[in-house]
């Protein structure tokens, strides 16, 4: 049974705006008013140059955002603030906004006076304006006015009664921020944006290292969608020329139409997992892939206010299987490499990107990769391994041998005094070796202070600790030297400055003395 009960009113309220805004900060919001600028000029074929002002003032606290994209015209000017209206013709040009609520949220999110003028190329000026009234109230109906010309082409968004504080940190962060959102399109010589009048400066996220066994690669093709619709895909991968822990640049990127969208993802949706790339770690900081994506503006895997990937999305799954292997391979590289990167990775910092056509990346699940490199174990699981026999009859030389293994690897630290420090790592393994031999070895009955005594090498080794410890004359002479050494620059009124040679001396010494006392091997 189905009987008519009446109608229900199912028309949004606009308090709906208030409840959606609080994702939109400073960033997010000016971006959907420059999206707007650069989508009307695309829809116009980009066939002029297009000037974008954005002008904060924390003086008066307001915001004016100015394009001379073209204008809008007399008749879509209810799009400025109906929900699920949008300008763009997504099937028509690779524009951004197809949501049709992202600059209605975005200037409600930025203030509470809203007023917004536009002139449609050589037709007359038009103006709306709303405030907090006009959202407290359910009437749609928004008056427009005829004013003063504006230039032609030009649409001029004023904001007022700031819901935010505009101040000299905020504005900065803002320019970091635009820079890199609207980089691709700031090479175009015929697009132009400036805040407070100076114009950005693109900034990219491609600063490629090229080790001869993992330079990066490019694979560029085709994707034909569910809905039959042709998207071109690019993605360069590879390693940073720097590590980046600490400000997290590493990771995944996201351009959707030449924007920006997503930075620097780190999450399991893009393989920073266990059993795939590994959780987000120093150790795999030098991993970058960048994935740009065009076509159709409503097949972006972005989500609605352009600031992130859906990872739902039909374009984005059919990516993931092949991202997830490239994120994998070149985090490998960097987990492997790490500790070994000045060496392995910065210092081949120029080459060519490898490029790989692809057919179509909706059927393309693995990546062609190169194989990873035969990776030489690390020092210390070498000389751990080495040793394995001594270290079980004689555990208390296992410190003596990693002194000399954490020696090496501080050597290769990018500290101003890494030789001496790495110095005194040597000379107490060397203090070590002659404690221990006496006490464990030659079973020396000696009190702790009568063996402090005998194994002092501030200027000169005695005659007893010669005759109980069984190295040759010439060893003896270069222990007293060391020890004579480190006496002097570390009681000395200068710094104290190792030169490479006195570090691969004293290396070889205290080498040397292990391998005699303990048959320590320590050139593994």
């Amino acid at each position: 049974m189905k009987i008519d009960a009446g109608n229900v009113n199912a028309v949004p309220s606009k308090r709906l705006f208030l409840s959606i805004i609080a994702d939109y900060d400073l960033n997010r919001s000016i971006c959907e008013l420059i999206d707007n600028g650069l989508d009307v000029w695309t829809r116009a074929g980009r066939r002029q140059p297009i000037v974008i002002d954005v002008h904060l003032d924390p003086d008066e606290q307001s915001i004016c955002v100015e394009d001379d994209a073209g204008g809008l015209p007399r008749e879509d000017l209810g799009v400025i603030v109906g929900p699920g209206q949008s300008g763009s013709v997504a099937t028509a040009h690779e524009t951004i906004g197809i949501f049709g609520v992202g600059t209605k949220r975005a200037v409600v999110a930025l203030a509470k006076q809203i007023v917004i003028t536009t002139r449609y190329q050589h037709a007359e000026t038009f103006q709306i304006g709303f405030d907090e009234s006009w959202l407290n109230d359910e009437d749609w109906v928004l008056k427009v006015h005829q004013v003063d010309d504006l230039p032609v082409g030009t649409t001029r968004v004023e904001l007022y009664q700031l819901r935010l504080l505009l101040d000299d940190d905020n504005i900065k962060m803002l320019r970091h921020h635009l820079s890199a959102t609207y980089a691709n399109f700031l090479t175009n010589p015929a697009v132009m944006i400036r805040l407070n009048t100076v114009p950005l400066e693109p900034r990219f996220f491609d600063n490629w290292a090229y080790p001869p066994e993992g330079s990066p690669q490019r694979w560029s093709g085709p994707m034909r969608t569910p809905s039959g619709k042709l998207l071109r895909v690019d993605v360069i991968a590879g390693l940073s020329k720097e590590s980046s822990p600490a400000t997290g640049d590493y990771g995944v990127y996201f351009y959707c139409n030449n924007r920006l969208v997503a930075p620097a993802m780190k999450s399991f949706e893009v393989g920073f997992t266990r059993g795939q790339a590994g959780l987000p770690h120093p150790k795999v900081s030098l991993t970058k892939v960048i994935v740009s994506l065009n076509g159709d503006a409503d097949e972006m895997p972005w989500n609605s206010s352009k600031s992130d990937v859906s990872t739902k999305h039909h374009v984005f799954t059919a990516l993931h299987d092949w991202l997830v292997t490239v994120v994998k391979h070149y985090a490998t590289l960097s987990r492997t490499w790490e500790g070994q990167w000045p060496e392995k990775v910065f210092v081949y910092d120029d080459g060519d990107i490898t490029f790989n056509e692809v057919d179509d990346f909706l059927t393309a699940k693995r990546a062609v990769l190169p194989n990873l490199p035969v990776v030489r174990p690390r020092l210390p699981v070498r000389i751990t391994k080495a040793n394995s026999g001594v270290a079980q009859a004689k555990p208390y030389v296992v410190g003596l041998y990693e002194g000399v293994v954490a020696a090496r690897t501080l050597v290769k630290q990018d500290l101003s005094q890494r030789n001496w420090l790495a110095f005194n790592l040597l000379d107490v393994s060397l203090t070590g070796a002659l404690k221990e031999y006496l006490v464990n070895d030659a079973g020396a009955e000696l009190s702790s202070l009568d063996l402090a005594q005998l194994i002092n090498r501030d200027r000169t080794v005695s005659a007893d600790l010669r005759a109980r410890v069984p190295l040759p004359d010439p060893l003896w002479t270069k222990v007293e030297q060391m020890g004579r050494l480190r006496h002097d620059l570390t009681f000395g009124r200068a710094a104290p400055k190792i030169s490479d040679e006195q570090l691969a001396a004293a290396d070889a010494i205290v080498s040397e003395v292990l391998a005699r006392l303990f048959d320590v091997k320590l050139a593994a």
